[in-house]
């Protein structure tokens, strides 16, 4: 296989290992927002029963630990794929 295929076909693995990975660690949170407060996620800023309080607190907690998950699976998926490609 071409080393032009080779890192074509690993971008494409890293994009999607990454946007899998974000995804759970989303729904993970969105488990653990429920168990902590007993309520669903805030999906809309606008529904009447949604304090702003409520939505910053999403939107902070949801930026902040996709963000870092993103980045760390990047990381991690990365050096595993050049230890890979050194074979």
């Amino acid at each position: 296989m071409k080393n032009k295929d080779k890192k074509f076909i690993q971008s494409l693995a890293l994009s999607g290992l990454t946007m899998a990975g974000g995804f759970l660690v989303r729904k993970a949170l969105e488990k653990s927002w429920e168990k902590a407060t007993g309520k669903t996620p805030p999906t809309s800023p606008y529904r009447a029963e949604t304090s702003l309080k409520e939505v910053m607190a999403w939107a902070v907690a949801t930026g902040i630990l996709v963000s870092v998950s993103k980045v760390f699976m990047d990381w991690t998926f990365s050096a595993g794929a050049d230890r890979l490609s050194e074979r």
